[in-house]
């Protein structure tokens, strides 16, 4: 026998087998240190979970405790109150960012459910309009010939038949998406046959109803002292907006649009263009420097109405709904300007291409097909709606007949935060004066161009501020027909 051997003999050939050495002490102290290493290894997470456990059930629910809690506790340590009231605070900036981020998602997906709802029941009534048109065109030219016979129309006036039309604009460039979302979306509308003034109320006309009745307007008359009781009394002096050219290379599209206007004392009705200046042989031209009150209380002496924003601009239209202008889609033809509007550089620089520097007689210019004069340029014209740029987002949603525009005011300041996706202003803040509520204003003026402001569109939509009168705001008058 061999030490650390065994040889066996069998029928087979002699075989051996190794077997393991003995072990070492080298052997046997790692083993000992590895095993007390695993032991230490086990007590310390038993440790770290028993701390867990323990600051478990010492923990504080922040979100059950308010911070008058934590702070009424005179026996907190103040430094751990310290912690506690910045937890707090961390808390509720989470808490309160979870919300507003939930809230934003919700107006999101309700902002597109809208919209998208918007389109289909817009493509619905578009198609059907389309649909029935041409029958319509013709029954609407024969009730005009019908309605505008001599002894049936109102002196002065034209008939504009009752129909659906497309309102708004249809164009897809992205600078008028841009520049007058207010004009968006294109729609059906739908308004009943009235008369209308063939042209914007004249100074003549305007002078004929003071003499009747000694009315003073707004730009003469100024501020109540009662209604505004602190204000200063140059402040409280009446006058209107007047034009001022620029000097140097302005850019229109930046900046305040108060570079080009001066609130002008004494500028009225009888001198547009502030003291000094006169109507004198201007009796066909537009009445400006008026309010929408001053608008208002002529159309009620002369036994008529300011027409809605809608029948305006059916009235424009004259059955055309696909023009870009009154007129057609050119902006000249022949090379001759069809309304008096802006030539030359704007704001420094008049050409007076069309003959005229500011407003223009009334009919000095073709008159639309259904008989309607200067519906585009020499002075903006005042309507019965109040002013919001969103509000064609909702009412292509909730479409009525008629249409008188929205019912609640909004002010300048909110109409200067219009979002264009969601088609919302801010609500106004607090009580406004009545004087600060925005109206509709449509068909543009002389100081418009095609290089800024090119609302001397059927579908441009503006707004007036009874606040201030300008020396290019107007209006005209409609009546309803009575059997």
């Amino acid at each position: 026998m061999i030490a650390g051997a065994c040889v066996c003999v069998t029928n087979c050939k002699e075989e051996v087998v190794s077997l393991p050495p003995e072990s070492s002490a080298e052997d046997q102290a790692n083993r000992i240190r590895l095993d007390q290493e695993q032991k230490e290894y086990e007590s310390e997470v038993k440790l770290q979970e028993q701390r867990r456990v323990q600051r478990s059930k010492n923990a504080i629910d922040i979100s059950k405790l308010t911070k008058e809690q934590i702070l009424a506790d005179s026996k907190m340590d103040e430094g751990v109150k310290e912690a506690l009231l910045q937890a707090r605070q961390k808390y509720e900036y989470r808490k309160n960012a979870k919300v507003d981020l939930m809230k934003r998602e919700q107006e999101a997906k309700t902002i597109l459910e809208k919209q998208d709802l918007r389109e289909k029941r817009i493509a619905t009534a578009k198609a059907e309009y389309l649909k029935l048109k041409p029958a319509k065109s013709k029954l609407e030219e024969s009730e005009r010939l019908k309605m505008n016979a001599q002894g049936v129309a109102p002196a002065g006036m034209v008939w504009v038949p009752g129909g659906k039309f497309m309102r708004g604009n249809h164009s897809k460039d992205e600078k008028f998406l841009m520049r007058y979302a207010e004009e968006y979306p294109e729609h059906v509308a739908e308004v009943s046959g009235f008369y209308m003034d063939a042209t914007e109320v004249t100074v003549g006309q305007f002078a004929a109803f003071v003499k009747a009745t000694g009315y003073k307007t707004f730009a003469e008359r100024g501020l109540d002292p009662k209604d505004f009781p602190k204000a200063k009394p140059k402040d409280l002096q009446g006058g209107s907006n007047v034009f001022k050219k620029t000097t140097g290379k302005v850019d229109p599209w930046v900046g305040s649009a108060w570079r080009w206007w001066a609130f002008t004392p004494g500028a009225t009705w009888k001198t547009p263009e502030g003291p000094g200046s006169s109507i004198e042989g201007k009796m066909d031209h537009p009445v400006s420097c008026v309010n929408y009150d001053d608008a208002v209380a002529y159309a009620k002496w002369a036994g008529k109405r300011l027409p809605t924003e809608a029948e305006w601009e059916r009235a424009s239209k004259a059955g055309n709904d696909n023009q870009i202008y009154s007129w057609g889609n050119e902006m000249k033809i022949d090379g001759k300007w069809q309304a008096n509007v802006y030539q030359g550089e704007f704001p420094t620089t008049q050409e007076q291409e069309d003959g005229y520097l500011l407003t223009a007689p009334v009919k000095s210019y073709p008159a639309n097909p259904w008989g309607l004069y200067d519906m585009a340029g020499n002075v903006w014209e005042i309507c019965s709606d109040y002013f919001h740029p969103g509000y064609y987002y909702e009412y292509a949603l909730n479409p009525v007949k008629d249409p008188i525009g929205p019912t609640k005011a909004i002010t300048d300041h909110e109409r200067m935060q219009f979002d264009r996706v969601s088609g919302t202003c801010p609500e106004p803040r607090g009580e406004m004066s009545v004087l600060t509520q925005l109206r509709v204003a449509r068909g543009g003026s002389f100081l418009c161009s095609s290089q800024y402001c090119l609302r001397f569109r059927p579908a441009a939509r503006h707004h007036h501020e009874p606040l201030t009168p300008s020396q290019h705001m107007g209006f005209r008058c409609v009546k309803d027909f009575k059997k």
